[in-house]
Protein backbone atom coordinates (compact mmCIF):
# COMPACT_ATOMS: atom_id res chain seq x y z
CA UNK A 1 0.00 0.00 0.00
CA UNK A 2 1.45 3.50 -0.90
CA UNK A 3 1.85 6.26 1.61
CA UNK A 4 1.16 9.55 1.09
CA UNK A 5 3.45 12.08 3.59
CA UNK A 6 1.52 15.64 3.69
CA UNK A 7 3.30 18.71 4.46
CA UNK A 8 1.88 20.98 6.86
CA UNK A 9 0.88 23.66 4.32
CA UNK A 10 -3.25 23.59 4.41
CA UNK A 11 -4.99 21.11 2.80
CA UNK A 12 -8.64 22.46 1.11
CA UNK A 13 -11.51 19.90 1.50
CA UNK A 14 -15.32 20.41 -0.09
CA UNK A 15 -17.92 17.38 0.03
CA UNK A 16 -21.32 16.81 -0.40
CA UNK A 17 -23.19 15.43 2.47
CA UNK A 18 -26.46 14.30 3.26
CA UNK A 19 -27.82 16.41 6.11
CA UNK A 20 -31.80 16.45 6.54
CA UNK A 21 -34.04 15.88 3.79
CA UNK A 22 -32.26 16.98 1.25
CA UNK A 23 -28.18 17.47 -0.07
CA UNK A 24 -25.90 20.23 0.42
CA UNK A 25 -22.63 21.51 -0.06
CA UNK A 26 -20.17 21.51 2.83
CA UNK A 27 -18.00 24.61 3.29
CA UNK A 28 -14.59 24.15 2.44
CA UNK A 29 -12.61 24.74 5.40
CA UNK A 30 -8.95 23.82 6.32
CA UNK A 31 -6.37 21.61 8.24
CA UNK A 32 -2.65 21.11 8.81
CA UNK A 33 -1.76 17.62 7.95
CA UNK A 34 -1.78 16.36 11.94
CA UNK A 35 -5.60 17.06 12.03
CA UNK A 36 -8.86 16.37 10.70
CA UNK A 37 -10.52 19.29 9.18
CA UNK A 38 -13.33 20.54 10.61
CA UNK A 39 -15.80 20.45 7.31
CA UNK A 40 -18.94 21.07 10.04
CA UNK A 41 -20.21 17.27 8.83
CA UNK A 42 -21.34 15.36 11.68
CA UNK A 43 -19.88 11.69 12.92
CA UNK A 44 -21.60 8.66 10.70
CA UNK A 45 -22.61 11.41 7.66
CA UNK A 46 -22.36 10.05 4.35
CA UNK A 47 -21.02 11.84 1.33
CA UNK A 48 -19.75 11.68 -1.67
CA UNK A 49 -16.30 12.18 -3.56
CA UNK A 50 -16.37 12.93 -6.82
CA UNK A 51 -12.64 13.41 -7.01
CA UNK A 52 -9.25 11.51 -5.36
CA UNK A 53 -8.81 7.84 -4.84
CA UNK A 54 -9.27 7.68 -1.12
CA UNK A 55 -11.27 9.27 0.92
CA UNK A 56 -10.33 12.51 2.39
CA UNK A 57 -8.20 13.03 5.51
CA UNK A 58 -11.75 12.26 8.88
CA UNK A 59 -13.08 10.63 6.22
CA UNK A 60 -13.23 6.44 5.96
CA UNK A 61 -14.64 4.58 2.48
CA UNK A 62 -18.47 3.60 3.53
CA UNK A 63 -17.98 -0.16 2.49
CA UNK A 64 -21.43 -0.94 2.76
CA UNK A 65 -22.59 1.24 0.22
CA UNK A 66 -20.26 0.13 -2.35
CA UNK A 67 -21.99 -0.90 -5.52
CA UNK A 68 -24.93 -0.32 -4.65
CA UNK A 69 -28.17 2.03 -4.65
CA UNK A 70 -28.61 3.80 -1.31
CA UNK A 71 -32.57 3.65 0.00
CA UNK A 72 -33.17 5.78 2.91
CA UNK A 73 -35.44 3.70 5.82
CA UNK A 74 -38.40 4.57 7.72
CA UNK A 75 -37.62 2.26 10.48
CA UNK A 76 -34.27 2.75 12.21
CA UNK A 77 -33.51 -1.27 12.23
CA UNK A 78 -33.39 -1.08 8.58
CA UNK A 79 -30.02 1.00 8.56
CA UNK A 80 -27.09 -0.70 7.01
CA UNK A 81 -29.37 -3.70 5.70
CA UNK A 82 -28.36 -4.93 2.32
CA UNK A 83 -29.97 -6.78 -0.37
CA UNK A 84 -28.80 -8.76 -3.06
CA UNK A 85 -25.35 -8.68 -4.29
CA UNK A 86 -23.49 -5.10 -5.12
CA UNK A 87 -22.38 -4.19 -8.67
CA UNK A 88 -19.07 -4.60 -10.18
CA UNK A 89 -17.26 -1.39 -11.59
CA UNK A 90 -19.70 -0.59 -14.92
CA UNK A 91 -22.07 -3.03 -14.39
CA UNK A 92 -25.48 -2.89 -15.55
CA UNK A 93 -26.89 -5.95 -14.64
CA UNK A 94 -29.53 -8.14 -16.73
CA UNK A 95 -32.45 -9.18 -14.83
CA UNK A 96 -35.66 -11.05 -15.62
CA UNK A 97 -39.44 -11.39 -14.86
CA UNK A 98 -41.60 -14.63 -14.40
CA UNK A 99 -45.22 -14.06 -15.05
CA UNK A 100 -48.35 -16.41 -14.63
CA UNK A 101 -51.68 -15.27 -15.60
CA UNK A 102 -54.88 -16.91 -16.38
CA UNK A 103 -57.37 -15.98 -19.39
CA UNK A 104 -60.88 -16.55 -19.37
CA UNK A 105 -62.22 -16.89 -22.73
CA UNK A 106 -66.33 -16.66 -23.47
CA UNK A 107 -67.99 -18.82 -25.71
CA UNK A 108 -68.82 -17.85 -28.84
CA UNK A 109 -70.31 -19.47 -32.04
CA UNK A 110 -68.84 -19.07 -35.33
CA UNK A 111 -70.83 -20.32 -38.24
CA UNK A 112 -69.50 -20.83 -41.77
CA UNK A 113 -71.03 -22.63 -45.21
CA UNK A 114 -70.02 -25.45 -44.40
CA UNK A 115 -70.20 -26.25 -41.07
CA UNK A 116 -69.46 -24.76 -37.12
CA UNK A 117 -66.26 -24.10 -35.69
CA UNK A 118 -65.49 -25.70 -32.58
CA UNK A 119 -61.64 -26.32 -33.26
CA UNK A 120 -59.47 -23.14 -32.71
CA UNK A 121 -59.69 -21.29 -29.45
CA UNK A 122 -62.21 -22.73 -27.53
CA UNK A 123 -63.93 -20.88 -24.20
CA UNK A 124 -62.74 -21.82 -20.75
CA UNK A 125 -59.55 -20.63 -18.35
CA UNK A 126 -55.95 -21.33 -19.93
CA UNK A 127 -53.19 -20.77 -17.58
CA UNK A 128 -50.07 -18.89 -18.90
CA UNK A 129 -46.87 -18.18 -17.44
CA UNK A 130 -43.27 -17.89 -18.16
CA UNK A 131 -40.08 -15.28 -18.31
CA UNK A 132 -39.44 -12.58 -19.95
CA UNK A 133 -35.65 -12.31 -21.74
CA UNK A 134 -32.80 -11.24 -19.72
CA UNK A 135 -32.33 -7.83 -20.12
CA UNK A 136 -30.35 -4.81 -18.25
CA UNK A 137 -31.91 -1.89 -16.30
CA UNK A 138 -30.96 0.71 -18.50
CA UNK A 139 -30.79 2.98 -15.39
CA UNK A 140 -28.10 5.65 -16.22
CA UNK A 141 -25.61 6.50 -13.02
CA UNK A 142 -22.72 7.88 -12.12
CA UNK A 143 -19.52 5.74 -10.14
CA UNK A 144 -18.79 8.31 -6.84
CA UNK A 145 -16.47 7.29 -3.89
CA UNK A 146 -18.87 7.19 -0.81
CA UNK A 147 -17.29 7.97 2.54
CA UNK A 148 -18.49 8.36 6.11
CA UNK A 149 -17.48 11.13 8.91
CA UNK A 150 -15.28 9.58 11.35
Amino acid sequence: MATRTLSKRLVPLAAVALTGAGLSLVRARSATAQEAPDDGAPRGALAYFATGTSCPMGWAPATVAQGRFVVGVTESAGVGRTVGNALTDRENRTHTHTFNATVNLPARAIAASNGGNNQGARSGAYNIMGATAAAASGLGYVQLRACVKQ
